[in-house]
């Protein structure tokens, strides 16, 4: 197939260099050998020097990107129209100009457990709209838009099992967000050397003074609308920020020597096979008030299995349907459950590694991108 496929190839842009996507879904469809002209959404801020996601990068990014298509749809048609994109991305005149040329468009999303409302006003526009989370299918119905699962995978050419000395008991690799700070402190609390590497698990840089004053500020702000607001669900919302506040603060100060700033694709990699156990933590806040958690699955679901790594993470059924619990990837209930898992699985190296090669079996089998992609082709009849 001749596909045009457009997206930002960083999966966290605070990850100098992260080339996420371009690895996760550019480099398998050449390897299926499509013929695919990339379009980078990154590439178009840096050109013209405008920040992404600015009104001004909007209007840059659709002009130069119905103007590509038109071009190479001209000397070769396109069979799909294949993208990552957002609301804040591109203008749904280009949507409708390009549907009319008679090109099936799929516009590829995750993170809608929380970040829903990045894609509403142009999901509808899209012949199929790729979901990661399996039960997105509901809210994409409820705005009229044609849903389509296309589950999280790794590409095992970048995610692939090294052989080296383990440099790290237990790590995680993600911000600290929600409740991981409450569980890496669980686990800290009870002597496990756990490393965490990524956004606010130090104070981040640039201008760290700032922010610290910045967020000590914050903090007062909470602590004021929760003694004065009337709202019980909101002073309980507020009292929940002010305690994992104050809980990462006091791990900043036990545990400095083990927290980090985030780290390269490449670095991270090395971590999945360097790290005895690798944990997860599903849980999101489920809007931007902050106040209810819910489950999603993340890459990282995928890239540790992929890595021959031992991975640990929340218990959800969905998850349950990829790997199977306790043969294939480690899955908890709760904090208490989690640190009785870790001290077994450190303790006893030979089932440790029975189920970090039985996850990489069925990660290199069943959980790569080109299967996924093969898998989708198949499902919207397009081969």
């Amino acid at each position: 197939m001749r596909i045009f496929l457009t997206l930002h190839p960083s999966a966290n842009l605070s990850v100098p260099g992260s080339m996420t996507w371009y690895h996760n879904l550019y480099e398998p469809l050449l390897d299926l050998g499509h013929d695919v002209v990339l379009f980078r959404l990154d590439e178009v801020a840096k050109k013209h020097d405008v920040q992404f996601r600015s009104k001004k990068f909007k209007e840059l990014y659709s002009n130069e990107l119905i103007s590509l298509f038109r071009k190479e749809h001209t000397v070769k048609p396109f069979d799909l129209f294949f993208s990552y994109i957002t609301d804040l991305d591109l203008e749904e005149g280009v949507i409708q100009s390009i549907k009319s040329m008679g090109v099936p468009m799929a516009n590829f999303s995750c993170n809608n457990t929380h970040q829903f409302y990045l894609i509403k006003k142009i999901s509808p526009f899209f012949d199929y709209n790729l979901h990661s989370e399996k039960d997105a299918d509901i809210k994409l119905r409820a705005i009229g838009a044609n849903p389509v699962w296309f589950p999280m995978a790794a590409n095992p050419k970048y995610y692939f099992p090294s052989e080296g000395i383990y440099k790290y008991d237990v790590s995680f690799i993600g911000s600290a967000y929600a409740k991981r700070a409450f569980y890496v402190n669980h686990l800290v609390q009870n002597s496990i050397n756990i490393d965490c590497f990524g956004p606010n698990w130090l104070i981040n840089k640039p201008y760290s003074k700032l922010k610290k004053i910045k967020k000590e500020t914050e903090r007062i702000k909470w602590l004021l609308e929760a003694l004065f607001s009337l709202s019980i669900s909101k002073r309980n919302s507020l009292s929940s920020r002010i305690y994992l506040y104050d809980l990462l603060v006091n791990l900043r100060k036990i545990n400095a020597v083990r927290f980090h700033y985030p780290v390269s694709d490449t670095e991270m990699v090395s971590i999945y096979n360097t790290s005895r156990i690798n944990l997860g933590f599903l849980e999101v806040y489920s809007d931007k008030s902050q106040q209810t958690l819910q489950q999603h699955l993340h890459l990282r679901e995928f890239e540790v299995p992929m890595c021959r790594g031992l991975y640990a993470t929340n218990y959800s059924d969905e998850l349950a349907e990829f790997y199977e619990p306790g043969k294939e990837v480690i899955m908890f209930h709760n904090e208490h459950e989690l640190l009785e898992k870790v001290n077994f699985f450190l303790q006893h190296t030979n089932d440790a590694e029975k189920i970090r090669h039985a996850g990489y079996l069925r990660a290199s089998a069943c959980h790569t991108y080109q299967k996924r992609l093969t898998d989708l082709f198949v499902k919207i009849n397009l081969k």
